[in-house]
């Protein structure tokens, strides 16, 4: 979407920038700049818009990825049964971590 919104703010700005100038070519009337610059970047950006749409309608819909859910819950559920046998491997006690962290925590406590 940031592609969209960076022609949408080109074509802008530069429909602004070509009302100033024609607005100054044509009108000397600074009532009538103003006017014809509002005009002028208010039809750059409904044109900014109308490609914006035609552009989400046909031509980004067209690259859609398709998730491989199956294959990753599969090699996630893999990568999770190592690190289960890896945990059993450095603590075969089964202890849990709380019970590891309170242990040092009395550790430090004795020490002071």
């Amino acid at each position: 979407m940031t592609l969209l919104h960076n022609i949408r703010g080109f074509v802008t700005v530069s429909g602004f920038f070509i009302g100033i100038f024609f607005s100054i070519v044509i009108v000397a009337d600074p009532i009538e700049l103003v006017v014809n610059s509002i005009l002028f970047t208010m039809g750059f950006y409904s044109f900014a818009n109308l490609f914006s749409a035609f552009y989400i309608k046909h031509l980004e819909n067209k690259s859609i990825n398709v998730f491989p859910k199956q294959y990753l819950e599969e090699e996630l559920d893999k990568m999770v049964e190592e690190l289960e046998k890896k945990e059993n491997k450095f603590m075969p006690q089964k202890e849990n971590y709380n019970s590891i962290i309170n242990k040092q925590i009395d550790k430090i406590e004795e020490s002071q």
